[in-house]
């Protein structure tokens, strides 16, 4: 063996592992999708909450409903209106994910 193959065989074996992206990328989304599930377990005892906090207020704001339903009919339609094109954006984006390549995505 030559010095030159000796040196090639030592920097071999001392070389980082090869990186596997896919594996990376993966390992990753697993991540951040048990990060956002944890993170909508962390709400919910904050919804339970408000939720026992407006059906205990049921019996103050039940007489106001007539005067407030007048006036929160607007408010409530642009909330729907931002709840439907949320939920279409949120659709499309998964929808159409698939068929985008991006310079990093496998196969």
């Amino acid at each position: 063996m030559t010095p030159e193959q000796k040196l090639a065989a030592l920097f071999a074996a001392e070389a980082p592992p090869a990186r596997d992206y896919l594996f990376q990328a993966r390992m990753a989304q697993a991540i951040a999708l048990r990060r956002a599930w944890m993170t909508v377990a962390a709400l919910v005892p904050w919804v339970v909450a408000a939720i026992a906090v407006l059906w205990a207020l049921i019996p103050v704001v039940g007489p106001m409903s007539d005067s407030l339903g007048a006036a929160l009919q607007p408010a409530a339609a642009m909330l729907a209106g931002a709840a439907v094109t949320a939920v279409a954006a949120l659709w499309l984006s998964r929808r159409f994910n698939g068929g985008i390549r991006g310079p990093f995505s496998a196969g």
